[in-house]
């Protein structure tokens, strides 16, 4: 994939995360290439495009940290595990509530 390419599609996924409805527990913020995610606990989600590698990453305390990389179709990880799956159960984990993304 090209750079340009990825940034695409790197600026697309953390809209996508920012317009969530299922993230509306809550606080998205952003900054440059780094969104951050916190809720009411203080716990936080950080996911941030890696442009030299060209990935994107996600922490948080209690999974630690997964790093993404375009498959063609989706963003995964080195396991083949889908972002938006790691998302959702990370958001569950520290929101206390069930959090899935369609």
């Amino acid at each position: 994939m090209n750079q340009t390419l990825f940034i695409e599609k790197a600026e697309a996924l953390l809209r996508k995360v920012e317009d969530s409805d299922a993230l509306s527990m809550a606080d998205a913020d952003r900054s440059g290439n780094v969104l951050t995610i916190e809720f009411d606990s203080g716990e936080q989600i950080v996911i941030n495009i890696q442009t030299p590698t060209e990935q994107v990453w996600l922490a948080s305390r209690v999974t630690g940290g997964f790093h993404f990389s375009w498959d063609g179709e989706a963003w995964k990880d080195s396991d083949g595990e889908d972002f938006w799956s790691v998302l959702g159960r990370a958001a569950s984990q520290l929101s206390g509530e069930t959090v899935t993304f369609e």
